[in-house]
């Protein structure tokens, strides 16, 4: 009995201490090795960028306690007017909550943590409502070239859509009016539970706003959430990397990111606007258009036609239906 008591005391005790030293316990500073991640292999995934090396080096240390033994002591070194505080390291600990890889060799990893790590940074949000089912939204994000074209074809616009890879991860876009992009969708999910609802992404754009023309890189969160039948809550977060001091200071002007938001407001308006065509009936649009009479796009149409009804669409379904129609036109095997 006495043997049990003291066992007691000790479990209690250690668990106090747990509590007590949780942080610095759970925050060691974790050392990557030259054997495990080679000075080679970081120069050549920063095009042996000085400012790149350090900002990846000094970020990862600071934000995630993660010293890589390849950086050198100048590049493990903090940026000067960067405060290392739980707003500029947040978004490190978000994706790797998310369950982005902090594994470098991982699809695009140094190019996240290094653009996260950069001296200069912009912020934008945006939230509204979309007027969409999970398996429809699931459905035009799997064919992304043909939700393009439905848009076009009810507002007369000119956006573009296309894959750039056979796991559709990566693809560009555009508006046709001023904005493009490409871009890497990093993660799907928030570790495998609300598919398509919890997205990050990572790209290069290119922006026409006011009097500027802009090019940089940018890591977005979209979320999403059905809060009523047909009525998707979305909110986008994106963080801008500017490349210098000057640009930094105008992406912070309230005026910009006004102009910024309210392209973001008309995208979002144009897809409401085509779901409520589509949703009242009128397939007149449809009829005309060109594009959407190739056979492919006849077939995304039913299908379309059939989520809409109500037949469930998890995203990957598109691969697997391609896979399946290529596996059906191919000769018998002798």
């Amino acid at each position: 009995m006495r043997n049990i008591r003291l066992n007691l005391s000790l479990s209690m005790w250690i668990f106090v201490l747990v509590l007590i030293l949780g942080s610095s316990l759970s925050f060691a500073t974790k050392t990557i090795s030259t054997s495990d991640v080679p000075r080679k292999l970081l120069l050549k995934k920063t095009k042996n960028s000085d400012d790149d090396m350090r900002s990846f080096c000094s970020g990862m240390y600071k934000c995630l306690d993660m010293k890589y033994e390849a950086c050198t002591e100048k590049e493990m070194k903090p940026w000067p007017k960067v405060e290392y505080d739980k707003e500029f390291c947040g978004p490190y600990k978000e994706i790797v909550k998310r369950g982005f890889s902090t594994d470098v060799k991982a699809n695009m990893m140094v190019d996240v943590f290094m653009r996260l790590g950069r001296q200069y940074r912009a912020v934008y949000s945006s939230e509204g409502t979309l007027p969409l089912e999970v398996s429809e939204i699931r459905f035009l994000f799997d064919n992304m070239p043909f939700t393009a074209d439905l848009i076009n074809a009810y507002l007369e616009t000119e956006y573009t859509l296309e894959y750039n890879s056979l796991d559709r991860r990566y693809f560009s876009g555009s508006n046709g009016n001023g904005l493009s992009g490409d871009f890497y969708w990093a993660l799907q999910d928030s570790v495998g539970q609300k598919s398509v609802l919890r997205n990050m992404f990572f790209g290069y754009g290119y922006a026409q706003i006011l009097k500027w023309s802009l090019k940089g890189t940018a890591v977005a969160y979209l979320d999403m959430d059905l809060v009523a039948p047909r009525k998707l809550k979305y909110k986008l977060t994106a963080f801008v990397f500017p490349g210098n001091s000057v640009l930094n200071s105008i992406m912070q002007l309230r005026v910009f990111k006004s102009v910024v938001n309210s392209k973001i407001d008309d995208v979002v308006n144009d897809i409401k606007k085509a779901a409520g065509m589509y949703y009242g009936g009128n397939r007149r649009p449809i009829a005309k258009s060109k594009k959407l009479q190739t056979p492919e796009n006849a077939r995304h149409i039913a299908e379309f036609d059939s989520v809409v009804a109500g037949a469930p669409w998890t995203l990957g379904d598109a691969l697997r239906k391609e896979k399946q129609q290529r596996e059906l036109s191919m000769p018998p095997s002798k």
